[in-house]
């Protein structure tokens, strides 16, 4: 059995919007896929400096961009509908 979760608040958009996977007090920065073609996001904390990477059932923390960037450079692919948005500080 497969199962699928969409994330977004509008499942049905055929083009992905970072904005729609914000939530809490986590900011959507960019989204990629993983080569089955889940999502993968990367979210940063607005109050902290903390970025986590969130795929499938998995959520993994960083202390910088870079190293949530270069995590998922090795592991997925960038979503070809998304630009990189970095927060600038």
């Amino acid at each position: 059995m497969r199962f699928q979760f969409s994330y977004t608040q509008n499942a049905d958009a055929p083009e992905k919007n970072v904005k729609d996977y914000s939530h809490g007090k986590y900011e959507c920065q960019q989204l990629m896929r993983t080569r089955k073609g889940l999502p993968v996001a990367v979210f940063h904390h607005t109050e902290l400096d903390i970025w986590k990477v969130q795929y499938g059932f998995s959520t993994v923390f960083f202390g910088t961009y870079d190293d949530a960037i270069q995590f998922c450079k090795k592991r997925f692919e960038s979503d070809p509908h998304q630009k990189a948005r970095r927060k600038k500080r």
